[in-house]
């Protein structure tokens, strides 16, 4: 099994921290303080430097990468795309892991017969479509992504490589994870940004599939782990999860 790289901070139940298509510096900039109480372990996901490059991001592979990566009953924490292999990784071998949080995870397998939510499957779908292609990704699901429009050179720089990392992606709609295995096995943390009225709905589902409890942070859009009180309800539920028999 091949090495990610990925950077270790602070003592205390291991918690994974892992990113979805904007690279872990950015992803987790605000989540230092979390190392007073945890050990973090944030890695770079296949694709992103100082990793190789790979031909497609794939969640197998994230979620194979994890399992090796994870200490026994480490937290795991995936946000966006980079939830899918953590929920993979925790079906696989639940006793491995202490609790899993997914942040606005795209889990199509969740059916939802809502317009709102098969509206986001759409847009998903469109931006996959058009990674394979080189074409200009659709500006709607940019938008929904909190990827445009870019306010800053920096956010600029990692929308380029966001999206050139992004080509030929293996889609969202491929990941079939069991839930309910999950749910039975670990606490679960399902949280999202009150930005979409779709994302809230399939969050709501991928929740009460897991029994999960229910977190929504407004005011950072997709950018979830930015929101105030993020570190804080994190925290408190990691915590709990530690304290579970």
């Amino acid at each position: 099994m091949r090495a990610i790289a990925a950077r270790r901070s602070g003592a205390g139940p291991e918690v994974l921290l892992v990113h979805g298509g904007a690279g872990p510096e950015l992803t987790w900039e605000r989540q230092a303080e979390l190392a007073e109480r945890f050990s973090l372990v944030i890695p770079w996901r296949r694709g992103y430097p100082p990793n190789p490059p790979v031909e497609r991001q794939d969640f197998e592979a994230d979620a194979a990468d994890l399992l090796v990566l994870a200490g026994d009953r480490a937290h795991l924490v995936g946000f966006s795309y980079g939830g899918l292999g953590a929920a993979l990784a925790a079906e696989r071998a639940p006793e491995r892991f202490a609790s899993l949080t997914l942040i606005e995870t795209p889990l199509w397998c969740v059916v939802v017969d809502d317009p709102e939510v098969r509206r986001v499957v759409e847009l998903s779908s469109r931006f996959v479509d058009s990674s394979g292609t080189g074409a200009p990704p659709p500006p709607e699901f940019l938008e929904l992504a909190g990827m445009a429009p870019a306010r800053s050179a920096r956010a600029a720089t990692e929308l380029d490589r966001i999206l050139d990392i992004a080509r030929g992606m293996r889609s969202p709609a491929e990941a079939e994870v069991d839930l309910g295995r999950i749910g039975a096995a670990m606490p679960s943390l399902v949280m999202s940004g009150d930005h979409s009225a779709g994302i809230e709905g399939l969050s709501d589902a991928i929740a009460s599939e897991l029994r999960a409890e229910r977190a929504i942070l407004p005011g950072a859009g997709h950018a979830v782990p930015r929101a105030s009180g993020f570190n804080r309800r994190l925290g408190e539920f990691l915590t709990a999860a530690e304290e579970s028999p």
